[in-house]
């Protein structure tokens, strides 16, 4: 508790800023002894009258109450003492009731990637009557301002954080260092033939991990057997990243073969028709009757037609057949023929 003489014309403890300064700072959940003290003339006061926003409770009549604060805030106090002449006197002040128990400071030790460094560090507990005091035994923080809450860094090292008031304090230290950044070289862009199986290495690292694309292997190294673009993104154990890519350019000219005749007897060979690819990236097929009617149409190089039409089998005869193609010289080509169906 603290004792504080409010009323009379000795007890001018008030002062103003933007009308409001505190007269007294006190913790959250503790409380003052008010005494009334009377020199404004040679007559005794009889009754007071006490508010107190803020407090508990919040008035009173006696001459010396005691009241608490539960909760932080700038709260008044007024007191208006009556006089045995019936002349009053009115007194007021600002108590300041602060936070008592601090929170954990929120920052944490942290791994920065790459060269440069640009971090806001915060020491939270953003209260009233908290004060704050940053050092550092790797850094000169000499022309920044250390009494904040917040301080910029652009260095690694090891960085401490005080929060104080009257009321306690709470301390924390961390460290922030570069990161192990990964080293990750493909090589440059090859020429390859087509079905040609290429090693790629991502190259070793203690905690490496890997993430390959397209195919999203997790390995040190993979085998392209297709010419295309790859790339690999390497991850540090302190979780830093680099990504590699490489192009593998297919320098063989691509190839087809369209068959003139399949018999869909359910017996290989020649029981599905489908032409043999090598070095396309796109193709459409379309088989059309002597009546104009499409029997089969695809863009799947890996599928054929198997005979039927509607779920029935289709007559023998002769079958028009068309084939969209795109190379990966990026060269369009179409066949056109006929196709023999034989039962």
């Amino acid at each position: 508790m603290r004792n504080l003489i409010l009323c009379g014309l000795l007890a001018v403890l008030f002062s103003v800023l933007h009308g409001q300064t505190p007269s007294l700072i006190i913790c959250k959940g503790s409380g003052i002894n008010y005494k009334e003290f009377n020199t404004g003339n040679s007559l005794p006061s009889v009754s007071w009258k006490w508010t107190f926003q803020g407090g508990v409770p919040g008035s009173s009549a006696l001459r010396e109450p005691t009241i608490s604060y539960p909760d932080t805030g700038l709260f008044l106090t007024t007191c208006q003492s009556t006089f045995s002449d019936s002349s009053k006197q009115t007194q007021t002040i600002w108590v300041l009731v602060i936070e008592s128990v601090f929170e954990p400071i929120p920052i944490r030790d942290t791994v920065f990637c790459g060269s440069g460094i640009t971090m806001n560090l915060n020491a939270g507990n953003n209260y009233r009557g908290a004060q704050y005091h940053w050092t550092s035994p790797d850094v000169n923080l000499s022309g920044i301002d250390t009494n904040n809450r917040t301080l910029t860094i652009n260095k690694p090292g090891i960085y401490s954080v005080k929060v104080y008031s009257k009321c306690g304090s709470v301390s924390k230290t961390i460290t922030v260092r570069q990161g192990t950044q990964p080293q990750v070289d493909l090589g440059k862009d090859r020429f390859v033939c087509r079905n040609a199986n290429v090693l790629l290495d991502a190259g070793s690292g203690t905690g490496y991990s890997y993430l390959w694309s397209p195919g999203n292997e997790v390995t040190q190294t993979i085998v392209a057997n297709i010419a295309g673009d790859y790339s690999v993104t390497v991850t540090s154990a302190d979780g830093c990243r680099k990504t590699d890519n490489i192009s593998l350019i297919d320098s063989c000219p691509p190839i087809f073969f369209v068959p003139n005749a399949f018999t869909p007897n359910d017996a290989a060979p020649n029981d599905i028709f489908q032409p043999y690819l090598e070095g396309f990236t796109q193709f459409s097929m379309l088989i059309i009757n002597r009546w104009g009617q499409i029997v089969y149409k695809s863009t799947d190089m890996k599928a054929g037609w198997d005979g039927n039409y509607m779920g029935k089998p289709a007559p023998s005869g002769v079958y028009a057949c068309r084939i969209e193609l795109l190379g990966t010289d990026k060269i369009r080509r179409i066949h056109t023929g006929n196709i023999t169906l034989l039962r």
